[in-house]
């Protein structure tokens, strides 16, 4: 599987996904250096040149998708990744949502992304990993049926399949229809 570049966004009914753009560079740089929001990610030097050659450098990656969710608006609200793809797994990460986001953008943004990695892409498992300390988000992956299957002194290592997540994927737009 090659990667190819996104020629349509993901639609959703709070939000869709684009695949990011060198425009995005400050949005992105002001979210991963906001302590608040990146208190659970790999630490990101304050630097918008710095940004932008990460940025160029994504699109010559093959096997690499990095999203922007964006409200219906076009508005950006946060980012999506998928990345580390071996052979029938990827890893999902880097989910970050700007204050004032909700729930319901936030949920669907990770409904559509894992809905375009096991449905359209093919892969059968996510394996993640999340900080024991970021306590909302391990309950939101639990509560989604992803299985702990290891973990050292800082992460815990999270597996969901395909056919779980298929499975929580109505539960889930339940949850946010009702909040």
């Amino acid at each position: 599987m090659n990667k190819h570049f996104l020629s349509k966004k993901l639609l959703g009914k709070y939000v869709n996904l684009r695949e990011i753009t060198l425009d995005d560079a400050q949005f992105v740089l002001d979210l991963r250096c906001n302590g608040n929001k990146s208190k659970f990610l790999h630490k990101t030097e304050n630097n918008l040149e710095k940004q932008i050659d990460y940025i160029k450098s994504y699109f010559k990656k093959d096997l690499e998708w990095y999203f922007i969710i964006e409200d219906l608006n076009h508005i950006p609200l946060g980012t999506l990744r998928i990345y580390d793809v071996v052979d029938d797994h990827y890893t999902s990460g880097s989910w970050l949502m700007k204050d004032g986001s909700t729930l319901a953008q936030a949920v669907e943004g990770i409904i559509l992304l894992k809905d375009f990695a096991f449905n359209e892409l093919g892969f059968d498992k996510d394996i993640f990993d999340v900080r024991k300390q970021n306590k909302k988000v391990l309950n939101f992956h639990k509560m989604c049926g992803a299985k702990i299957i290891s973990e050292d002194q800082e992460n815990y290592y999270f597996e969901l399949t395909r056919e779980t997540c298929n499975k929580k994927i109505p539960f889930l737009y339940s949850l946010i229809e009702n909040c």
